[in-house]
């Protein structure tokens, strides 16, 4: 499998890639009324198979210092395979770069994810305005 940036800061880096991508998000049913996603203040990951079918994604939105994590996902049939960390890490690794903090959320049931998080370093926090809706579990990891 292959860990490939493929959107970064509104510029395409594997166009293939990026066209599977935005069908795969656009028809997913977790993220549907989401709307665009791929803007100039943006990164995006996918890992593909042997037959350069995307089997995980993730992306990241970049504000004035903050590094949101934004929509990851790992095929069913891939799960359990480190994918969803090996996505958190690239993501920190980017983020380090002009961000202070790291955010994100999942819903309460998802404890994989939360676990995941928790395992590379992020906290559970309360926030001020709850950005993702009032069913989610909020973390943070400081990047400094």
């Amino acid at each position: 499998m292959k860990l490939l940036k493929i959107y970064s800061k509104g510029k395409i880096l594997n166009f293939d890639a990026y066209i599977q991508l935005q069908e795969l998000d656009r028809t997913n049913p977790n993220f549907k009324g989401c709307g665009n996603e791929f803007k100039h203040n943006r990164d995006w990951w996918v890992i593909l198979d042997k037959k350069k079918t995307i089997v995980a994604y993730c992306g990241s939105i970049y504000t004035q210092g903050i590094c949101i994590f934004n929509r990851a996902w790992v095929d069913k049939r891939f799960r359990g395979l480190g994918l969803h960390k090996k996505l958190i890490k690239i993501r920190l690794k980017a983020a380090k770069e002009n961000s202070f903090v790291a955010i994100t959320y999942t819903t309460k049931d998802n404890y994989p994810s939360a676990n995941n998080l928790i395992s590379c370093g992020f906290k559970f926090y309360f926030p001020e305005y709850a950005y993702g809706g009032d069913e989610m579990l909020y973390f943070h990891k400081d990047l400094n």
